[in-house]
């Protein structure tokens, strides 16, 4: 089933333009060319662990979301071989928190970062979230990320400590519920 959000152009605080759209099965071989320019330290403050290579089954998750349960928005920029992803946002219903509180995550390349394109890929990922019926937004983040805790911030979300671990903070934020006129508008 083909996600109704439309792809759109959005122009970087750098004047650098990328395509925001749902992420496809055809965009497996270049998340895994994408994961593998990201730095260690990317890698660690994205997954919470030194991780080498993408597992095959999070990857196949990744690139067929549930419509209304999970969702991935991509950035993508023209390259030689077709395109590169710069950027992915994703949510998953939270396993442990009811079916009305979702969980976040957010990569951006390294020669992306600092230009907007993640706040750009976060707000979006808000929006469609609450246009899909969630509640609550959250995620867990290495305390000492703090570009990932200054977006939070930036965006409302509430930084909590998770007891009993000083290494993370959960991200929070309450998806208020939109009119239909407005729901339209979010998508």
């Amino acid at each position: 089933m083909p996600s109704p959000y439309r792809p759109r152009r959005v122009t970087l605080r750098d004047g650098r333009e990328v395509t925001l759209r749902a992420i496809v099965e055809a965009d497996k071989a270049e998340i895994v060319r994408a994961f593998e320019r990201l730095s260690g330290e990317s890698r660690y403050y994205r997954f919470m662990q030194h991780k080498e290579h993408l597992d095959d089954a999070a990857l196949e998750r990744g690139v067929h979301p549930r419509p209304g349960r999970d969702f991935v928005f991509v950035a993508t920029t023209p390259a030689a071989d077709g395109i590169d992803i710069v950027g992915a946002a994703q949510y998953v219903r939270a396993e442990d928190s009811g079916d009305k509180t979702c969980e976040f995550a957010v990569t951006v390349a390294e020669d992306w970062r600092r230009r907007g394109l993640a706040t750009r890929l976060l707000a979006s990922l808000v929006r469609r979230a609450r246009r899909d019926g969630y509640d609550t937004m959250e995620g867990l983040v290495i305390a000492e990320n703090t570009p990932m805790l200054a977006l939070a911030r930036k965006l409302h979300f509430k930084v909590k400590p998770v007891s009993g671990d000083a290494t993370v903070l959960r991200v929070q934020r309450a998806l208020q519920r939109l009119s239909p006129t407005q729901t339209r508008q979010a998508g």
